[in-house]
């Protein structure tokens, strides 16, 4: 008889174990509490505008990256053009000058030296980095549960050579990497190139690696597109997904899962549950609470959340069409601004024109990302008027940053769109709205090797959203859906098998 399977989450988690599952023969449904697919993998029209969510920088999107065959199995990439971006950021500062992080390595670092000849040797170490690895290859196999030692051997063989130098990237930080930089403008560059997020160096040199192969690229229709592809691929597979209807607890007997209850007390029954959404909204509200592994109450309580965002686009009558394919704009503001309870002296904006499908011809979209405090946006909650006046100061403080790079850009806008952490709460169920899971610290690392994917005394429920495979990302998030059928493959004693959709 054929095995059942529900997964609760329609992101790319759920998708992602959706497809796979269906490949080797279960039967499967995806209960989704949104009314589309794509979980934080999203974009919304206003307006005549696209506004897109995600997909900022895919990785896998060429076969020498790891995870392309897995975006090729999920039918995501067939028939998709993608744009590689000329630059990671072009970073302007108030004199005028620029330092463009080029995504290939070689410009890069001779433009650097030309903008500062007594930061080369910095310049020749960062490139450097970004060289060494471009030949680096994420494993992207088996699960560390089901990783014998041959597993393990093979992947270090890959992992090894690399192993010294990403320890030692992932210890130092943007901050004091940047102040290594005696010339201000490639300090400042380095600091905010990356939406002004705190991270290690690896999290800048990792992406601009990954763009020096073209192996990084932005799918031409923006993340819902990009979604709904595998929404695609799961249903010609025979899945079947239910939408509008919110998972409110995980049926459990004699100490295994057997289905879930919906909102209007309908009860759905299956051989196993997969929960592809919030971690914390799982153990905490679809379970009682009472049976936590201890590595999911430690990582629960840490204090290392990716924070969350603050959103501002804007769609304006400007033709900008001629600009250069950059992932986002960093300019220096003459005095400081205060967007979602943080100071910023630096503003970034991307400018969207290499795709037509976001804006209007001869018409332009400018998305604008800030790294925020919940608990500023938090505190509005109960207060609608106080929550709509703050999105339209937040949109005024960028109105008028932007008027200092795009002139008369006041008098051509048509659309304002604010999202604030509690947009993604409200529509994703993501603990504190965050859009990706903790910093991968040295110390988080090294003491989490794996989040673990199943929940005590409770057999039958796994768990598979980007909070058990962080940081989270799109990569991260859809093979953790895979890892997870891996998993259930070889508990049932079953052949793990993959297909791969024509073009």
């Amino acid at each position: 008889m054929t095995q059942s399977i529900i997964i609760i989450g329609a992101g790319i988690s759920g998708l992602s174990a959706g497809c796979y599952a269906a490949m080797n023969g279960y039967e499967v449904r995806i209960v989704e509490a949104h009314s589309i697919p794509g979980g934080l993998c999203t974009s919304w029209k206003r307006k005549g505008f696209l506004v897109d969510d995600s997909c900022h920088m895919l990785m896998g999107t060429a076969p020498s990256n790891s995870y392309y065959q897995i975006w090729q199995e999920l039918g995501a990439i067939q028939g998709r053009r993608f744009v590689n971006y000329d630059y990671f950021a072009v970073v302007t500062a108030l004199d005028g000058r620029e330092f463009r992080l080029y995504a290939d390595p070689d410009r890069l670092e001779h433009h650097m030296k030309e903008l500062s000849p007594a930061d080369a040797a910095l310049a020749n170490e960062f490139c450097g980095y970004i060289r060494r690895f471009a030949d680096f290859k994420i494993p992207a196999g088996k699960p560390a549960e089901l990783m014998g030692f041959l597993d393990g051997m093979k992947m270090m063989v890959g992992i090894l050579p690399f192993m010294k130098l990403f320890g030692a990237l992932l210890s130092l930080t943007l901050d004091t990497f940047a102040a290594r930089f005696k010339d201000p403008l490639l300090s400042e560059g380095i600091r905010n190139a990356n939406y002004g997020a705190p991270g290690s160096l690896f999290s800048l040199v990792m992406p601009l690696a990954t763009m020096s192969r073209k192996t990084g690229g932005y799918p031409i229709g923006g993340s819902l597109e990009f979604a709904r592809a595998i929404e695609a691929r799961f249903i010609g597979l025979g899945g079947t997904v239910r939408y509008g209807t919110r998972v409110t607890k995980v049926l459990e007997r004699n100490g295994r899962a057997t289905g879930v209850q919906l909102e209007d007390g309908t009860e759905l029954e299956a051989d196993y549950v997969i929960s592809a959404c919030d971690l914390r909204s799982t153990l905490m509200s679809l379970l009682d609470g009472s049976r936590i592994a201890p590595v999911h109450k430690e990582i629960l309580e840490l204090d290392t959340l990716t924070g969350p965002v603050t959103q501002i686009a804007i769609g304006a009558d400007l033709d900008l069409s001629d600009s250069p394919a950059a992932q986002l704009e960093v300019f220096q503001l003459p005095k400081p601004i205060s967007i979602g309870g943080r100071r910023f002296e630096w503003f970034n904006v991307k400018n969207y024109a290499f795709d037509p499908a976001v804006a209007p011809r001869g018409k332009s979209l400018l998305l604008s990302m800030f790294i925020c405090e919940w608990s500023h946006w938090e505190k509005l909650k109960g207060d609608p008027a106080a929550y709509q006046a703050e999105k339209e100061r937040t949109a005024e403080v960028c109105i008028e940053a932007l008027e200092a790079h795009y002139l008369d850009i006041r008098n051509k806008i048509e659309m304002v769109d604010v999202a604030t952490p509690l947009t993604y709460e409200r529509y994703t169920g993501n603990w504190k709205g965050t859009h990706m899971t903790w910093q991968p610290t040295p110390e988080f690392q090294r003491r989490y090797r794996f989040i673990p994917k199943t929940v005590p005394g409770l057999d039958g429920l796994y768990l598979a959203s980007m909070w058990t495979n962080p940081p989270g990302g799109l990569p991260g998030a859809a093979e953790v859906g895979k890892w997870i059928v891996q998993i259930i493959c070889a508990r049932d004693g079953k052949r793990f098998m993959t297909t791969i959709p024509p073009e």
